[in-house]
């Protein structure tokens, strides 16, 4: 069975359950309050009838006085306290009826009674009243009286309350088809347009209506940003293939061939030997890197596991330039204005401080010089370096990734990179809420700058 089904179903049944039991719940109400008036009344006419008959027990002979005050469409007996009675005066229209009254079982009561009877299918309301007759006597005045009147009202309730509840039914079945419908019809779209990026390969969202803030649209939002993330994942993963497939080749190619140079004069010429080694070492830590950077730049920065934290970036970057300073034996000098706390994640502030620094180092020949310096809600980092410069044309593309300075401008003997490192450190940069800025002259030198707030809050709602 399907959902809508199930839906239709279970609405429609609930609903007539709830009906019926509704209109079921207000007759047996409006039933037992009618009785009890009918009750009410009878002994009220009752109590009438034994005042009356008493007052004219010594004036009016007995069978006349019952006649006198025999209710209509009823019987009134008078029992006497030995059980005996008087002949029973009936007023039924119908004489099997009176006949049928006249038969009713009876006896004395020493107390005022009230009951309901049936006798053939009509309902009766019957009442015993004591009286103390005027010669000292107490005889039992039992009126017997037709409640046809309020039947016949409960039964025209019945009536309507059976037409009203089949009449509401039929709006109800309809409204909940309708119902069904408008709820299975995000599902359905969801499942059509799953079947669309199936069978032809490509993302696409659900159209959703602006207005709507119900747990079908928040799905349906959802399923979105599902969309956009698996697109965003599967971009990212297929630009690694491709990046990986294209960059990867240069440095295969070299090592191939230098192995292939190894194999054939590696062992009668020693100076091929000693190239041959260090080309193919050089080749192999350059495309690690690059592997490396490519599987970082392929996750998505939610997977990165970012720890924010209080940091003394004084401190990291002191540690860092040390590190960077016994690594590649280049003066580093790093400013000592006192602690600067800052919130971030401190292994991804140094991967950015570390690229910033192999940028530097491989541009420039002189001295680095790294200024800490806090403004207002900001701090920053600056890495700067008297090397080659960059023209201003430049500055738009160093973010871009695999992009290069002319090989022709790097320094003599630096490396000249995979240009991954600036599109990373951009990347870590959005992950951890804080910014990169460059700033160059060509032939004067460059300056990197790491942007970062001094609150949390600023860091999480960047």
């Amino acid at each position: 069975m399907s959902l809508r089904s199930k839906i239709y179903g279970y609405s429609s049944v609930l609903f007539a359950v709830l009906l019926i039991a509704v209109n079921l719940s207000v007759y047996i109400v409006f039933e037992r309050i009618s009785m009890s008036n009918e009750i009410k009344r009878v002994e009220a006419e009752a109590g009438s009838i034994v005042t009356g008959v008493r007052d004219s027990a010594e004036s009016i002979p007995p069978d006349d006085l019952l006649r006198a005050y025999a209710p209509v469409e009823g019987m009134l007996r008078i029992v006497n306290e030995d059980g005996t009675s008087s002949d029973p005066v009936t007023t039924a229209t119908a004489p099997q009826l009176n006949e049928m009254l006249s038969k009713l079982p009876y006896k004395y009561e020493s107390q005022k009674k009230s009951e309901y009877t049936r006798v053939g299918q009509l309902e009766y309301v019957w009442v015993s009243v004591p009286v103390i007759w005027p010669d000292g006597e107490v005889v039992n005045v039992q009126v017997t009286e037709s409640v046809a009147d309020t039947e016949n009202g409960l039964s025209v309730l019945r009536t309507v309350l059976v037409a009203v509840t089949i009449i509401a039914l039929i709006p109800a079945i309809i409204s909940s088809r309708i119902l069904a419908n408008r709820m299975t019809r995000p599902i359905q779209q969801m499942t059509r347009t799953m079947s669309d990026i199936q069978s032809s390969g490509q993302f696409k969202r659900l159209p959703l209506a602006a207005q709507s803030k119900d747990e079908l649209s928040t799905m349906g939002q959802t399923f979105n940003r599902m969309m956009d993330l698996l697109e965003s994942n599967f971009e990212r993963q297929e630009r690694f293939v491709s990046d990986a497939s294209h960059e990867l080749k240069t440095p295969l190619t070299i090592i191939e061939s230098y192995a292939s140079l190894l194999q054939r004069r590696g062992k009668e010429r020693p100076e091929v030997f000693d190239e041959a080694v260090e080309a193919i070492l050089s080749e192999s830590v350059r495309m690690r890197e690059m592997t490396e950077q490519l599987l970082l730049l392929a996750k998505q920065p939610e997977q990165w596991n970012i720890q924010l934290e209080r940091l003394d970036i004084t401190r990291l970057a002191q540690d860092s330039t040390r590190a960077f300073r016994e690594a590649y034996h280049r003066e580093v000098y790093c400013d000592d204005p006192g602690s600067i706390w800052v919130i971030s994640d401190e292994s991804k502030l140094k991967q950015m401080l570390f690229i910033l620094l192999d940028n530097a180092r491989k541009y420039s020949e002189d001295a680095i010089e790294v200024r800490l310096e806090s403004k207002g809600q900001e701090c920053r980092i600056c890495i700067v370096d008297s090397g080659i410069g960059m023209r201003e044309e430049e500055l738009t593309k160093v973010f871009d990734r695999f992009y290069r300075a002319d090989p022709a401008r790097t320094r003599s003997g630096g490396a000249s990179g995979s240009g991954l490192g600036l599109s990373l450190a951009k990347d870590i940069a959005g992950a951890i809420g804080a910014r990169v800025e460059l700033q160059s002259a060509e032939g004067v030198g460059t300056e990197a700058s790491i942007i970062l707030p001094v609150s949390v809050q600023t860091t999480l709602f960047s």
